[in-house]
């Protein structure tokens, strides 16, 4: 169906918007089951050609939310409406022409469901983690597997896997894991990585941290990363001596290093040095 309803519409991809489509069937399939979709309030966030979109609506949504930038690609959806290829009748269904870093959602309870290129994978996540008022319940995302390889930490492992500032901020507001595996030949044109789709989940454990003062804390911990954590706290904030009595509490290594922290870790660290 993906490849027919490409080539019925003359779609082409953008090189400056990093579409990649994904034209195989049994991925946009499992795609749309990774979370319950029936009554559901649901925003898909960059949903290519609409394949996806018609999985989601056939499980019948309650609201379906399609936030895309890109007119053309809203062109060939208005097409595909008229033409009654998609079955919109018993979904609440809109259509937002938006970048999606300055969408507002007005629902309290939601889904995302998106497809993030590279570029913007950061600021979209910061966008829904951290900056809205109203933040969803999971979110079903796909995006290049080096990301996912950035994001993940003790959480999805028992491996020792160092942190990074992406990990970090992740895992403060959600936990997330790898539920799909995409291969590169799945899209079209092909990249030349390999994807994930990875379902995050809302949690509220580390809620007694502020926001504010935790990503600033994370941004001063890996300001210079050769250097160990007490040299860049010192740098920027804290005494080295009242640094290093925390250290010792939480029986830290002096010589510790910023990646060798989980989010709990970092936590316990912010809270004692208040």
């Amino acid at each position: 169906m993906s490849l027919d309803i490409m080539k019925k519409y003359v779609l082409k991809a953008k090189k400056s918007l990093w579409q990649n489509f994904l034209v195989d069937e049994n991925k946009v399939d499992q795609i749309s089951k990774i979370v319950e979709v029936e009554w559901q309030i649901i925003i898909e966030v960059w949903p290519w050609y609409w394949s996806l979109t018609q999985k989601i609506l056939f499980q019948k949504p309650e609201n379906l939310s399609l936030v895309e930038l890109d007119k053309d690609m809203i062109e060939i959806l208005n097409k595909r409406i008229k033409n009654k290829e998609l079955p919109i009748d018993n979904t609440n269904f809109e259509i937002i022409n938006q970048d999606i870093l300055k969408y507002e959602p007005e629902y309290k309870d939601y889904l995302v469901i998106a497809n993030i290129p590279y570029y913007i994978t950061s600021p979209i996540l910061r966008r829904f983690l951290y900056e809205l008022e109203k933040k969803p319940k999971k979110m079903v995302i796909l995006m290049q597997k080096d990301v996912w390889d950035k994001i993940l930490s003790w959480q999805n492992s028992s491996k020792k896997i160092k942190s990074s500032v992406l990990s970090l901020f992740i895992s403060k507001k959600c936990f997330a894991k790898e539920v799909l595996l995409v291969p590169k030949e799945s899209f079209r044109p092909m990249p030349k990585v390999e994807s994930s789709v990875l379902l995050f989940e809302a949690q509220n454990k580390y809620d007694f941290i502020n926001d504010k003062i935790f990503l600033e804390f994370i941004k001063i911990s890996f300001s210079e990363p050769r250097k160990k954590l007490v040299n860049n706290l010192v740098k920027w904030w804290y005494n080295k001596e009242k640094v290093l009595e925390i250290f010792s509490k939480l029986w830290f290594d002096e010589a510790i290093r910023w990646d060798s922290l989980s989010i709990d870790n970092f936590c316990e660290l912010i809270e004692n040095l208040k």
